[in-house]
């Protein structure tokens, strides 16, 4: 940084003579245009040589590494005044050995596949991409994005390092995917009535959650309800009266809200799983009923499955019986 520092100092006092003597060709025929029209095919004016020297610099601060490479390529050409293109010579070694670069591979690809792989790097399309040359990017970060026909979009982040070149990226492309059976297909198992079997044990295991739930919470919040009349009989909005037996009301309160929202998911709980149990024990029944030669149907029958819910103090109860 320092020795750029130094170098940027120097070529402004180089450039200040410079304009001052190329002034009137200057506003003769200072372009406007980007760094690609800065690069004409014959030999470049003072005009040119000029603008190339300045905007180099500019876009090398900016850390537009290409940029800046195509405007030196113009300056460092030896029509341009011998102090400019010594400079813009030795800047665009500098900026050779900084610009970074990528070697794209595709994995799981053929040349030919390879070559029929249509990448962009943010947003620019990059022919030939996987052809095994380097790819120049600008330091940072860039948005890789290939596809290939009848495969899955790659899409890669890539962090380009200052100085770091060649570096390989690796674009994994396996094979096609298989297709995907669908879910009657991988249900049935020969009769019509088999297919709900699955979704009646599903149903079941839903509810067995729901009743758990209940349960579970349903106990604590009777535990934190018990506790909360042990520990505060009585409650104030004084701290200074606060004792044994007498708590803080917002205290107080904080603990009610956590067993008044134990209660609530208890009730949840249970309304699930007796939805559950009840929807299963439908689905099972209908599945026996619909088997081939009635042979199911008998079984479930013989089975004498039934449902129970009763309430119980703070909550109720629900149970399935039968046998399996």
């Amino acid at each position: 940084m320092k020795q750029t520092a130094r170098a940027l100092r120097v070529a402004g006092l180089r450039r200040v003579a410079w304009m001052v003597c190329s002034a009137g060709a200057t506003l003769a025929a200072m372009p406007a245009a980007s760094a690609q029209e800065a690069a004409p095919v014959e030999a470049p004016s003072k005009a040119s040589c000029a603008q190339a020297y300045e905007s180099a610099q500019e876009s090398r601060a900016a850390g537009q590494l290409q940029e800046t490479q195509t405007r030196l390529s113009v300056c460092a050409r030896p029509e341009c005044p011998s102090f400019v293109q010594k400079d813009c010579a030795r800047w665009l070694e500098e900026v050779e050995r900084e610009l970074p670069s990528v070697v794209l591979h595709a994995d799981g690809l053929d040349a030919d596949a390879a070559h029929n792989v249509s990448v962009t790097i943010d947003g620019k399309t990059i022919p030939n991409a996987f052809g095994g040359g380097p790819i120049a990017l600008d330091p940072g970060r860039h948005e890789l994005v290939a596809e290939s026909p009848g495969r899955d979009r790659v899409t890669r982040i890539i962090v380009a390092q200052q100085g770091v070149q060649s570096r390989p990226i690796s674009l994994p492309f396996g094979a096609q995917p298989a297709p995907v059976p669908s879910v009657e297909a991988a249900i049935d198992t020969g009769s019509g009535g088999s297919q709900l079997r699955p979704y009646a044990y599903v149903a079941w295991g839903v509810g067995a959650v729901g009743l758990g739930m209940f349960a579970v919470l349903g106990t604590l919040g009777r535990a934190d309800e018990r506790g909360l009349k042990d520990d505060c009989p009585s409650a104030t909005v004084d701290p200074e009266l606060v004792e044994p037996g007498v708590c803080l009301k917002s205290r107080a309160d904080e603990r009610k809200d956590i067993y008044e929202r134990e209660f609530v998911l208890a009730d949840i709980g249970l309304v699930t799983g007796i939805v559950g149990a009840a929807t299963g024990t439908v689905l099972f029944i209908l599945a026996a009923a619909d088997g081939s030669g009635s042979d199911d149907a008998a079984k479930a029958n013989e089975a004498g499955l039934h449902l129970d819910v009763s309430p119980t103090p703070g909550g109720g109860y629900a149970s399935v019986g039968g046998v399996f």
